[in-house]
């Protein structure tokens, strides 16, 4: 195969897409065994008869790919409906002006390159070619900030994946140039805003979306109103359990909350999945979480504390599956880059943080021990 990104059209490319996805999705992250082909190595579905398939390849190997569903190729099932929440969208715009982006991987050794990039911008010509009004996404919380970056905004409420956890739907309004330049998408440059006069439907796009508070984002919101809205819950305060931000000066959380977002989430959400590689720490703001394994619960986690810290610092899969266990979880996405370089180049503030993260293990410790010891008795 020559090397390149594209759209697969032969055979053979769209074989190591899937056998790409088989690589990443079954052997690497223990997903969809059940829908793969073990024999041939591959994982595709019914959905793949009428999707368009970006690929990149290097030294002759697929090294990433994503899947385009378009409304002009194929009718929305009511579960991609559902699941990228597309149905007040599609009271104003046709199939034909939406898009969804998903299966999106890139082979481990190639993390970090352009890869990904480059297959967007594939997307995206074709996005400006065929007048798409809206592409559709669901993220991870990690990947907030460079999806953002893009041009995409969470809209809609948080959903759950089985193996992955927490997602948030996205849309980029294709037509949006001035926000394209304002957050300095690299998709601004593809087209000029006289280019992007055909798109009819930005304002009525902004409509559906402008409501959402599903998702605060530190790097769009004033400071002063994002610690605001960390503290906006007195119950906060009402435990004596140790909490993450204990002893730190305003300036201090500041710098800890660089880059950070604000999610809500609503009962049985599954906020964290076991075996999922994503290392996002989270600070519950607000409601009760709920820790299990196997399904046996293991602890409860209140306002003030952390959770994800295992997988972050020892740099593995997560460990146990984390539930909301009410309908007013609030919890602060922390950026993985952020606090690594915080970690490395900040030792006092450092230093602090990794102290009360001990606090707060040691008292889920302490209160695992009390929990096993009243269901003994």
């Amino acid at each position: 195969m020559e090397d390149g990104v594209r759209f697969a059209e032969t055979e053979e490319e769209l074989k190591a897409a899937y056998q790409l996805r088989y690589k990443v999705y079954v052997e690497l992250m223990g997903k969809y065994k059940d829908k793969a082909n073990h024999e041939l190595k591959e994982l595709r579905d019914e959905d793949d008869e009428h999707a368009k398939v970006v690929i990149a390849i290097k030294d002759g190997e697929a090294v990433g790919t994503l899947r385009l569903l378009w409304g002009g190729n194929m009718h929305f099932s009511p579960v991609i409906v559902e699941i990228y929440s597309l149905e007040p969208f599609l009271k104003t715009i046709e199939e034909r002006q939406i898009c969804v982006v998903e299966r999106l991987m890139v082979d481990e050794r190639h993390r970090g390159s352009s890869a990904t990039l480059r297959m967007y911008k594939e997307v995206m010509q074709f996005v400006l070619k065929n007048e798409v009004e809206a592409v559709f996404l669901d993220c991870e919380p990690h990947q907030l900030n460079p999806y953002m970056k893009l041009g995409f905004r969470p809209f809609a409420k948080t959903c759950s994946y089985p193996g992955v956890g927490l997602a948030i739907p996205m849309v980029l309004i294709s037509g949006d140039y001035q926000h394209l330049q304002t957050v300095g998408s690299p998709f601004a440059l593809l087209a000029s805003e006289t280019d992007l006069e055909h798109y009819r439907y930005v304002n009525e796009l902004h409509k559906i979306i402008d409501n959402n508070k599903i998702v605060i984002s530190q790097a769009i919101s004033d400071q002063s109103e994002f610690i605001r809205q960390i503290y906006a819950d007195a119950r906060l305060f009402e435990n004596n359990n140790p909490k993450v931000f204990d002893s730190l000066t305003e300036d201090e959380v500041e710098r800890v909350i660089e880059k950070s977002h604000i999610i809500e989430c609503s009962l049985e959400d599954r906020i964290i999945a076991k075996n999922n590689a994503q290392k996002t720490m989270f600070v519950v703001l607000s409601g009760m979480v709920e820790v299990y394994r196997e399904e046996k619960l293991l602890a409860v986690i209140y306002p003030g504390e952390v959770i994800g810290e295992v997988a972050y610092f020892l740099k593995r899969p997560r460990s146990a599956n984390i539930i909301a266990a009410t309908n007013d979880v609030r919890l602060l996405s922390l950026d993985e880059p952020s606090m690594s370089r915080l970690l490395k180049f900040e030792p006092v503030l450092a230093n602090k943080i990794l102290t009360n993260l001990c606090r707060v293990l040691c008292s889920r410790l302490i209160g695992g021990v009390e929990t096993s010891d009243l269901r003994s008795n």
